[in-house]
């Protein structure tokens, strides 16, 4: 990166929506916890059971029930830290130069679109995200490489839609 870009104005730099990302992140891990327990929990269950009746004379397997609980929560409370991280990560910058979306935890991303390769711009809506005064920002490129960026639930939408769009054409 040369010194003219890291001086750049920015434009904007964003984040989601953080009422959306906070829902539709409580939505997800519970439904991870779900499947967790399900799978972890019912599965050390069944094993401690099973190795009860043959090995112990009938009687569950107390240290293999707590393992799977334990394990079970442990994996619950990792994922709610990858949620925070990658809230804490992810962001979006719209510059004179293009658009840039950043982010990741274990697997860091950065893509950039310029203005020049940007070929579209429009913006979605939800019921919720209308309340919420958020959208969904789709930018398409003619690049068969890479097709486009998708920001998710960013606030003023429509306000960033036409800061983009009026850029695009400026430099025309």
């Amino acid at each position: 990166m040369n010194n003219e870009s890291k001086h750049e104005k920015i434009l904007y730099r964003v984040k989601g929506n953080q009422i959306l990302f906070i829902i539709r992140n409580i939505w997800n891990t519970v439904w991870f916890a779900i499947g967790t327990i399900l799978s972890i929990g019912l599965g050390t269950l069944m094993s401690g059971g099973i190795y009860g009746a043959i090995f112990n004379g009938g009687k569950m397997n107390l240290t293999a029930v707590n393992c799977g609980i334990i394990l079970t929560v442990l994996i619950i409370i990792i994922r709610i830290l990858y949620v925070l991280l990658l809230r804490k990560n992810q962001f979006y910058i719209v510059n004179a130069r293009g658009v840039t979306s950043e982010g990741g935890v274990l697997t860091r991303f950065n893509q950039t679109l310029r203005l020049d390769e940007i070929q579209s711009v429009s913006y979605t809506q939800t019921l919720i995200q209308q309340i919420l005064g958020c959208g969904n920002l789709v930018i398409s490129s003619a690049a068969t490489y890479r097709a486009g960026i998708v920001l998710r639930d960013i606030d003023q939408v429509k306000e960033i839609y036409h800061i983009i769009n009026d850029s695009r054409y400026q430099k025309s």
